[in-house]
């Protein structure tokens, strides 16, 4: 008998997973509290007007590529991609920014004008950069993030140091410069954590963001990705319900059995919720809770990617 999962949430990690999870042979079904889809990546439309809710750029082209080959099509099949120049421009002060192009070279330019020799430094630390992001991608980002022991790999013990220190104390190796050293601090942002908090192997980012670029989709903007990948899940079978909050998730002898949304039952074999981890503890038996309401009272909720 075919199995059913129910996935809790309609963001980009639901409808991936929607996808995958369709492909192997499972009955999926979305259910999205919202009237249209995406999570945080919805749509507002006022006045003739349309606007992204969310992420308004679109780094790391790559992974994108990766998810629609898995199913034999490409980012091509369903949006074009255009590369900002400049990039963007980083505010310090009104009226004090520093603009970034679309390149490395225009960027060390940039740099070389507010610190001289930072272009040099800039280009060796990217080359760091770039390894580290070559090793996260290929050894680590895939990997299912159930134990701190797949980050160990080969690749990871020979970048050991980049696990040591943080990527405040690494960009300041490099440049004096404040101004510089806030530019190539600040994706770090995009992880919900501080520099000064995050491994500097997290420079991966700096690499992401100066090595690959920054875009975004010309027709439709960031909700044209989110499109793009429910008009995939709906060709391979997955099932979409928006206006559907789920209250409570079923558990019987410790095994998922269902969710409660609107009153009514969905019985599954299994759930997946695309929701904050806090939020999800909510739908869940207290004594199945890894963390007590008091431990997320204590916590500050970061945005991140």
């Amino acid at each position: 008998m075919t199995k059913k999962i129910i996935i809790i949430g309609s963001g980009f990690s639901s409808i991936s997973a929607s996808t995958y999870l369709v492909d192997k042979g499972y009955d999926v079904t979305i259910l999205e509290k919202n009237k249209s889809f995406g999570g945080r990546a919805r749509k507002f439309k006022e006045q003739g007007f349309t606007f992204d809710m969310g992420p308004s750029w679109y780094w790391m082209p790559d992974v994108f590529e990766k998810y629609f080959n898995d199913f034999n099509k490409s980012v091509d099949d369903y949006y074009t991609l255009k590369k900002l120049d400049p990039a963007y421009r980083v505010y310090f002060a009104k009226n004090d920014f520093i603009e970034i192009g679309d390149n490395l070279e225009k960027i060390s330019q940039t740099f070389e004008e507010h610190e001289k020799g930072s272009s040099k430094k800039l280009m060796k630390f990217m080359a760091e950069a770039k390894q580290n992001y070559s090793i996260a991608m290929e050894k680590v980002v895939y990997k299912p993030g159930e134990s701190v022991l797949e980050l160990i790999t080969l690749g990871t013990i020979k970048r050991l140091r980049y696990f040591a220190t943080n990527i405040k104390s690494e960009v300041a190796k490099y440049f004096k410069n404040n101004k510089l050293r806030q530019i190539l601090e600040f994706p770090a942002l995009f992880l919900g954590a501080k520099p000064e908090n995050t491994p500097a192997f997290y420079n991966i980012m700096n690499h992401a963001d100066f090595g690959l670029g920054t875009w975004f989709p010309e027709k439709g903007g960031m909700h044209r990705v989110v499109e793009s990948m429910i008009e995939l899940a709906l060709e391979k079978g997955v099932k979409f319900k928006s206006e559907h909050q789920v209250d409570e998730i079923l558990v019987t002898d410790n095994k998922v059995t269902g969710v409660i949304a609107n009153g009514n039952t969905f019985l599954c074999d299994i759930v997946i919720s695309g929701a904050d981890y806090n939020h999800t503890e909510k739908l869940i038996p207290n004594h199945l809770k890894n963390y007590s309401d008091s431990y997320w009272d204590k916590k500050t909720f970061a945005p991140s990617s």
